[in-house]
């Protein structure tokens, strides 16, 4: 465990949540655990799912693989639960780490009731449950429009970032993720090969790998990559200096590497996103990957 959670403060932003939107809303720590909800009782419909060995199981593991996709795709994910629900979680990060996820859960649109019921009796028909309980049980879910989902998972990324802002989710003094996080922060500009990594952090190059994958959904190399190039970007922003000093400073020292890096995350080449700061017309990325400095 690398996290620590400010569970007092965390509770009052979870039933809050709840009385803005009517949806029970959930906290998983790094690993996907269940740590914390409110309504603190699950509804009856996802009761009687549990009750079934292999609903319980069908749970935990799409838990786990909501987490994964958030943390890869380091925004809100809406998706379909293996019992026909909708949920909407959203990746906790602190320094590009995935600390945490909030979850809004049993959701039902409610656009077409019976195709929606329809899917569910699929999906759970392996659970051994007997449709009439739980179609009642079905039935009392909130019923939550597209736009009104699509609102929530909005204010629900901002409740992720904000958490992160006020502690009430942050990593553990000294745990290996810190360590990591300080010690790339600290020498950024300088070649980090795993090698010195492993080095410097005393562990191995397995439990970087592990770690790495765990906290930032890709490997620590990409990780490296990620971090540099938001470094670019604050130096774009905030100074002058011209763009092969930019490239320098951030550790990168192939200034055609650095150009390329930077529009494929970004979208835009490095001179279009100072443009943003000057206000100037953006051009979708049209300049050939020659590295020639703009």
């Amino acid at each position: 465990m690398y996290t620590v959670f400010d569970r007092e403060q965390l509770s009052v932003l979870l039933r809050d949540f709840y009385e803005l939107t009517g949806l029970r809303t959930v906290v998983f720590n790094a690993e996907g655990a269940d740590i914390l909800s409110y309504p603190e009782t699950l509804p009856e419909f996802c009761r009687l799912v549990r009750s079934s060995p292999a609903g319980s199981a069908g749970c935990r593991l799409c838990d786990r693989g909501a987490c994964v996709q958030a943390r890869q795709e380091r925004r809100p994910v809406i998706y379909p639960c293996h019992a026909g629900l909708i949920e909407v979680i959203a990746p906790i990060l602190v320094d590009g780490a995935a600390v945490g996820y909030l979850l809004l859960s049993h959701i039902v649109q409610g656009a077409d009731e019976e195709a929606e019921w329809a899917q569910v009796q699929q999906l759970c028909a392996g659970y051994g449950l007997d449709p009439e309980t739980l179609r009642p049980a079905y039935q009392a879910l909130p019923r939550t429009p597209y736009r009104t989902l699509r609102a929530a998972a909005d204010l629900l990324s901002m409740a992720a970032r904000d958490a992160c802002r006020a502690g009430l989710a942050r990593l553990a003094p000294d745990s290996p993720l810190q360590r990591l996080d300080n010690y790339l922060a600290e020498h950024l500009a300088e070649d980090l090969p795993c090698e010195r990594l492993c080095r410097e952090l005393n562990m191995s190059r397995t439990a970087l790998y592990q770690l790495a994958r765990q906290a930032y959904g890709c490997g620590i190399s990409e990780q490296i990559t990620r971090l540099r190039v938001a470094r670019a970007l604050e130096l774009l922003e905030n100074t002058d200096l011209p763009n092969r000093e930019i490239c320098q400073r951030v550790g990168i020292r192939d200034y055609n590497y650095f150009f390329r890096v930077f529009r494929r995350q970004t979208g835009f080449t490095p001179r279009d996103w100072r443009a943003r700061r000057a206000g100037q017309t953006l051009t979708q990325p049209v300049y050939p990957e020659t590295g020639a400095d703009e």
